[in-house]
């Protein structure tokens, strides 16, 4: 998507979530264990985003975390919740003070992404400039912090889903549009901004090009070793790409013609066809393009 396709302001999407809480005074070391991110040196206020795997080193959940006074916000895969909470609890030591609770349904995370979100946020009178990428930003009940997508600005926002509506309402009078559910998909996949339909156990964080949510050095959390050995032998065998098709296409495993397969995890209709997300043998990204069967060529371009 080029910027001239951009909202010439911001787009407000509203992304659904799982809402997990950890308190108690080994929180930050139970977590260290068990997520693929260092988590000790979380400090109040602080953006931290990591994933739970399993011992095959395969995605469970995806966590974007939030340090709130002596609690710890997981804002995780919509569904995943309860699974999540189960292992949580499962790792905690006899010993270890920690309590792990549900808030499903108490928070909504929205994303402002456009071609000038600081424009929303200057109206709303936050100053732009202290809305980091690795902190939360207090703006009434809700938290702010920023992400970038392949150059395109984005910020996240954290808000009890009781002032959802009403936040919102804040956004659209700054400028800020709420797409529809096409046009969100859109976006999503033209920006490459994963969410659970990737995120899932059916892929590695290298499969997503996520390895820079993997701390190798910070010591053992189950995965660990196969992401290791997937380290230590180099370049990946697939990644996450963008492919562009005359024709609808579904989500789903694609046996191609010339021998192996891609998984297709998303796709939106465009002026031109169909634009998908999909995880695809990393050869393609050099090929360009993929026979996909019965006269299907797909133009495949990374992320």
């Amino acid at each position: 998507m080029s910027r001239t396709d951009l909202h010439g302001i911001a787009e407000v999407m509203s992304l659904p979530c799982s809402v997990s809480v950890l308190k108690g005074r080994s929180s930050l070391e139970h977590l260290n264990r068990s997520l693929t991110v260092d988590t000790t040196g979380m400090l109040d206020k602080s953006r931290l985003d990591g994933f739970l795997c399993n011992a095959n080193g395969r995605i469970l959940d995806r966590l974007m975390m939030c340090m709130l006074d002596e609690e710890i916000v997981l804002v995780g895969n919509i569904a995943a919740g309860e699974a999540t909470r189960e292992m949580l609890i499962r790792g905690v030591a006899w010993d270890e003070e920690i309590t792990v609770m549900e808030g499903d349904g108490a928070i909504a995370h929205l994303r402002l992404v456009g071609d000038a979100p600081n424009r929303c946020l200057a109206g709303l009178g936050i100053d732009p400039d202290e809305v980091v990428a690795d902190h939360w930003t207090e703006y009434g009940t809700a938290l702010l912090s920023r992400a970038g997508f392949h150059g395109v600005d984005a910020i996240d926002i954290l808000v009890p889903t009781s002032d959802r509506a009403a936040f919102i309402a804040f956004l659209e009078e700054n400028g800020a549009v709420v797409p529809d559910a096409g046009r969100s998909e859109l976006v999503r996949i033209e920006l490459g901004m994963l969410d659970h339909r990737e995120m899932n156990e059916g892929f590695l964080p290298m499969d997503l090009g996520l390895e820079k949510l993997v701390d190798l050095s910070k010591g053992c959390y189950p995965g660990q070793e196969i992401h290791a050995r997937l380290d230590s032998r180099g370049s990946p065998t697939r990644c996450i790409a963008r492919l562009r098709l005359a024709s609808e296409i579904g989500a789903g495993r694609i046996k191609l013609p010339g021998g192996g397969s891609l998984v297709v995890t998303a796709s939106a209709s465009t002026l031109q066809g169909t634009v998908a997300l999909a995880v695809v043998p990393l050869r393609l990204i050099e090929d360009g393009t993929v026979d996909l069967g019965g006269g299907l060529v797909a133009e495949v371009q990374s992320l």
